[in-house]
């Protein structure tokens, strides 16, 4: 089958991962993800976006193209253009208004190539830049944001099914090598899912009983999770560990 994956492709996935945890933490994703995200799909450029759509406002912006690369932290552009381009455009209200968050969409999903160039934002902006086609992957955000990695080509032919699948398996890893990069910023100690669970019910003042009944595990468990959350976080007590990885939870990780 022309769109099945390699053994080759699998390992460009990995090393693409594995060079994210090892790269310097930015205030998006390590650059050397997207370097190796673009190289392997073979497009012109790979942009990551985390947006506050309720302003508007850019909260983090990252663009890598034929070896330049744009970088921009919380900047207020409510006037750009682009703003309000985007309201209406397809590709860009799938994830926003409901659509699977791990679908990854291309423009020919939504358009015939006619179509396309009779939207306004492809009249007004994308035409100008050259784009022709898009793939776009979404990742969790908070409420009435809107986190993404988007994939450009300027000429050739549109992403095929293999290149989507790629993105696809990508994704859930993606935002993992996300959270661990926005974690290492700040310097939070990495919790398990669960520890997590653990720490907020104890930072609400619950007992360990009490967190065992609402997990649905035991005592004993709960204990075991606590200590570990000591040893990971270097302090001895629940407020301590709470103070110290709970304000960062809703920038790093809101779910």
């Amino acid at each position: 089958m022309a769109d099945s994956l390699t053994e080759k492709d699998l390992r460009a996935l990995m090393e693409i991962i594995d060079a994210g945890r090892n790269d310097e933490p930015t205030a998006g994703v390590p650059w050397a993800v997207l370097d190796g995200l673009r190289d392997l799909i073979g497009c012109d450029a790979v942009n990551f976006c985390d947006l506050d759509l309720r302003r508007p406002n850019t909260l983090t912006f990252q663009g890598a193209a034929d070896g330049d690369r744009f970088y921009g932290v919380d900047f207020d552009d409510a006037d750009d253009p682009s703003w309000e381009l985007s309201r209406g455009f397809l590709p860009c209200d799938f994830h926003n208004n409901g659509g699977s968050l791990s679908a990854v969409v291309k423009w020919s999903d939504f358009y015939t190539t006619s179509e396309l160039h009779a939207t306004p934002i492809w009249t007004e902006l994308y035409s100008i830049e050259g784009a022709k086609h898009g793939m776009k992957a979404a990742l969790p955000a908070a409420p009435g944001c809107s986190r993404f990695v988007k994939l450009w080509r300027d000429d050739g032919s549109d992403f095929g099914e293999r290149e989507r699948l790629l993105v696809q398996l990508l994704r859930p890893h993606l935002y993992e090598v996300y959270l661990d990069t926005q974690r290492r910023r700040r310097n939070v100690p990495q919790l398990s899912r669960r520890e997590l669970d653990v720490l907020r019910l104890a930072a609400s003042g619950r007992s360990n009983a009490a967190i065992a009944q609402e997990l649905f595990v035991a005592v004993s468990t709960v204990r075991k999770h606590l200590e570990h959350i000591f040893d990971r976080t270097g302090v001895r007590t629940r407020a301590e560990a709470a103070a110290l990885v709970l304000p960062h939870l809703s920038v790093i990780d809101p779910h």
